[in-house]
């Protein structure tokens, strides 16, 4: 059984809004007035990185994460697929927008010996994602670092080495 995964686009109006604004206060200076040219050039970076932040906002808009009994695969413009057999590591990263560690974002990182997919917690369904990933780690013997392993728990998701039988 295959299940589908998306970032909607709720979970990404502020990333869109964010790139909006920053080209705004970047390309409308160059527009309408005519600044010097190092103001210029300032401007015009900053520009090309917002305009590079909002594609990479409609790539993961377009990607679809599929998880099946054989692997997982990221479809979309920049797509990527790995086997479960052969996933060698998962990590998973939590990124805190404040000192006290209240609010951020997590992203799951898997690879196989070619590719990285990687998955950001604003995807719906990210819990889901992370468990299922972390299930086939584990059964698997991926390589899951202990930061990777506290950050599971964090979700509810238990990542305690497998033990022999």
């Amino acid at each position: 059984m295959t299940r589908s995964f998306h970032y909607s686009l709720r979970s990404l109006s502020g990333d869109y809004a964010g790139s909006a604004v920053g080209l705004a206060f970047s390309i409308g200076p160059l527009a309408f007035v005519q600044p010097a040219a190092a103001i210029g050039w300032v401007l015009a970076a900053a520009a090309a990185l917002f305009l590079v932040y909002f594609g990479r906002t409609v790539c993961r808009q377009l990607t679809r994460i599929e998880l099946d009994e054989a692997g997982i695969r990221a479809s979309g413009p920049l797509g990527a697929a790995i086997r479960w057999e052969d996933l060698r590591s998962l990590r998973l990263d939590y990124y805190s927008t404040r000192r006290d560690r209240e609010e951020g974002w997590m992203q799951l990182r898997l690879r196989d010996a070619q590719r990285t997919i990687r998955i950001d917690s604003a995807v719906d369904g990210f819990a889901e994602i992370a468990r299922l990933a972390a299930a086939e780690a584990r059964q698997r013997g991926a390589d899951v670092d202990e930061d990777s392993r506290a950050n599971l728990q964090m979700l509810g998701i238990d990542q305690s080495p497998a033990r022999a039988a």
